[in-house]
């Protein structure tokens, strides 16, 4: 199956959706969105096959997404979703290269053949490629929560966290008070941010350490951490190894 998101400041938008098209073997919808910024962010660093998204949003809506994806020749398709049914939105959309526009309330017809045109544009796009030489992606697991404001501070996140981030700048970026964030997030995640943010950078880790030869100096680096030995130190507690013993092994299980 070809990997989907969705993009929608309203959540039950998003639910009636997936509840609209689960019936179906060409998509399955990896992550939600709730801004457009943290969704055109998701389709710049991941590239997903397709994704639906609100042609209004508050600050960055759809149509701006669009534009971008366009401008920057990002490879995902678009299928636009909106409760107006206005021609100047369907014909902008369609400019910038959006395979579909589907109205609220979703039809499933309407839905399943905007589907398989972007199934078939796909199927033709692989036959092109040269598959088997395509080197492997990472797509960490996508979190998803109720609370808007730490689904912001996951999207943020799961963008970011190759970079030096903190909850301070993860909150002022939500526009909330650091210690109300630290707190919502454990309440919502089960977990404090810094072990959120760790899991994720290790199991980035783990992925260079079986895919690349870069040297470990680098792949923490890479991971985001500046610091070697903090590195190693979370890696074995997490992982229960150092990375090079952890490198080991995977070779050792692939001869």
């Amino acid at each position: 199956m070809f990997h989907a998101i969705v993009i929608d400041d309203e959540k039950w938008v998003i639910k009636s959706l997936i509840a609209t098209i689960k019936d179906q073997d060409m998509f399955d919808v990896t992550a939600e969105f709730y801004t457009g910024t943290s969704g055109l962010e998701y389709i710049r660093t991941r590239k997903p096959d397709l994704a639906f998204v609100d042609v209004r949003m508050p600050g960055m809506g759809g149509l701006d997404i669009l534009q971008t994806a366009h401008a920057e020749n990002l490879p995902t398709f678009f299928i636009m979703i909106s409760g107006h049914a206005e021609f100047a939105y369907a014909q902008k959309a369609m400019f910038h290269n959006a395979i579909g526009y589907c109205l609220k309330p979703f039809s499933k017809s309407e839905l399943t053949d905007a589907m398989t045109k972007a199934y078939q544009l796909l199927l033709e796009r692989s036959d092109e490629a040269d598959a088997p030489d395509a080197p492997p992606q990472f797509v960490p697991k996508h979190l998803s929560v109720s609370h808007k404001s730490v689904q912001m501070m996951i999207d943020y996140t799961e963008t970011h966290f190759r970079e030096e981030i903190s909850m301070p700048e993860i909150a002022e970026y939500c526009s909330i008070n650091p210690n109300y964030a630290s707190q919502i997030f454990k309440q919502e995640t089960g977990q404090s941010f810094i072990s959120y943010l760790n899991d994720l950078r290790i199991v980035y880790a783990c992925f260079l350490l079986e895919h690349s030869e870069d040297t470990v100096l680098d792949i923490a680096t890479q991971s985001g951490y500046n610091d070697y030995f903090y590195f190693a130190k979370v890696f074995k507690k997490i992982k229960g190894e150092t990375p090079s013993n952890y490198r080991k092994a995977l070779s050792l299980r692939e001869n």
